[in-house]
């Protein structure tokens, strides 16, 4: 073999065998580091998803287990029932809300909340969706409910309002 060719001026044996050491034990330090980030993005990856499930998994409780909004859940799901005609009278008569308008207003909120979580990147905007498109979209469907919505601060809800206004 001839040395002298491999690096110039040296013709030393012990100096090649130690380039090519070193060579290999940058490449190897590089590989090493490459798959160490990429076992830490994973890692960060799967604990941030974590995060997530665990927060739309307190959204829920909040939402579906809770006695808060279960009441204003079903008279907004029940158009024929007293309660709804009373829920629309509440919204037509100016003043301090009444208790009704009070619940809406509480479930209004949670909504505003979770969408300002969504925009933030705080939750997926497809968990969110997932469990609580259907109901958003729902609630805003309700002539009265949806003007109420524009008329005061839900920031968060008037796009939803605005596209249910399109589909009428």
């Amino acid at each position: 073999m001839d040395f002298g060719s491999s690096f110039a001026g040296s013709g030393d044996p012990a100096l090649y065998w130690s380039e090519l050491a070193r060579n290999w034990a940058s490449a190897f330090t590089l590989v090493a580091a490459l798959l160490a980030g990429f076992f830490g993005l994973f890692r960060y990856l799967r604990s941030e998803r974590m995060r997530q499930t665990e927060q739309v998994r307190e959204l829920y409780t909040m939402f579906f287990d809770n006695e808060r909004y279960r009441r204003i859940r079903f008279v907004l799901a029940n158009p024929d029932s007293p309660e709804f005609a009373a829920l629309r009278a509440e919204l037509a008569t100016a003043g301090m809300p009444k208790p009704m308008e009070g619940e809406l207003i509480d479930l209004l909120n949670f909504f505003e909340f979770v969408s300002g979580l969504t925009r933030r990147g705080l939750v997926s905007r497809r968990d969110i969706d997932w469990m609580f498109a259907g109901f958003i979209d729902r609630v805003v469907a309700i002539d009265f409910v949806r003007a109420y919505v524009l008329r005061h601060d839900f920031d968060e809800l008037h796009d939803a309002c605005r596209r249910a206004e399109r589909r009428k």
